[in-house]
């Protein structure tokens, strides 16, 4: 059955919409990196790391919602569900298999990353890797790999729950936008609202001093991983045990 599903990702082009989001993310990130005000920036590292959580706090929701539409829309277009059923498979374990191969996928794609804002953060006259840097690193990029698998499997049961067949895709869009929304409004809510989890990881912030604006570093956040892997262990709980489902859409 895992190979069955290995099989099936080839036809839905899935590699090529991970790279064209890492290709968006990465391009704005290194634009970023080239200006003034970078090169200039007291924590470069962790200036990259806010532009990249700017960016990916409306783009991450969408492209996990559409890594999930493609995996689980194979099944309904082409009878798929019922094929494996015949043939002695479970819901519950096929979806499992489904998270597991898109979560590799995540994964890799995050530490790609997190090379790429090495690399982009070195271009400033301030970088240093630092015991404190490198621990808010390691945590910064388990928290947004915590945060992505969480979005997989909550929009994994949400695509088994609803019928219609742009829902996910709506919650998606709508909760990227209320993720900043969130971050613009409350940094209280940006710990329940999963979508601004990824604000409350802001690693900078301005204080005004003598009409100019100075760079403050935050706290290390460890509270959004603890959130998020936590509920990640409950959805995936769910996931594996849930029990009604929708195969098909209206």
């Amino acid at each position: 059955m895992k190979n069955l599903e290995r099989k099936k990702y080839k036809r839905l082009k899935i590699n090529l919409l991970i790279l064209i989001v890492f290709l968006i993310q990465t391009l704005m990130v290194v634009g970023f990196s080239n200006t003034k005000s970078f090169i200039e920036s007291k924590y470069p590292l962790s200036y990259i790391l806010d532009t990249y959580l700017f960016i990916s706090l409306l783009m991450n929701p969408i492209l996990v919602s559409s890594l999930v539409k493609k995996v689980i829309e194979i099944e309904e277009k082409n009878k798929m569900w019922q094929m494996q059923i015949m043939l002695g498979g479970k819901v519950n374990s096929i979806l499992i298999n489904k998270f597991k191969n898109l979560s590799i996928k995540l994964v890799f794609l995050q530490l790609i990353e997190a090379f790429v804002f090495i690399l982009a953060a070195r271009k400033g006259v301030n970088f240093s890797l630092s015991k404190e840097v490198l621990i808010r690193f390691l945590v910064f990029n388990l928290s947004v790999i915590v945060i992505n698998l969480f979005f997989l499997a909550i929009f994994m049961i949400v695509e088994m729950k609803v019928k219609k067949v742009y829902a996910l895709s709506f919650i998606a869009i709508v909760g990227g936008l209320t993720g900043v929304i969130t971050m613009l409004t409350s940094q209280i809510l940006a710990y329940i609202n999963p979508f601004a989890w990824m604000a409350s990881l802001l690693n900078i912030s301005y204080v005004n001093e003598g009409g100019r604006f100075i760079q403050i570093l935050n706290p290390i956040n460890p509270y959004t991983l603890i959130i998020a892997f936590t509920l990640l262990i409950l959805s995936l709980i769910y996931l594996k045990s849930m029990k009604t489902y929708n195969l098909y859409k209206d």
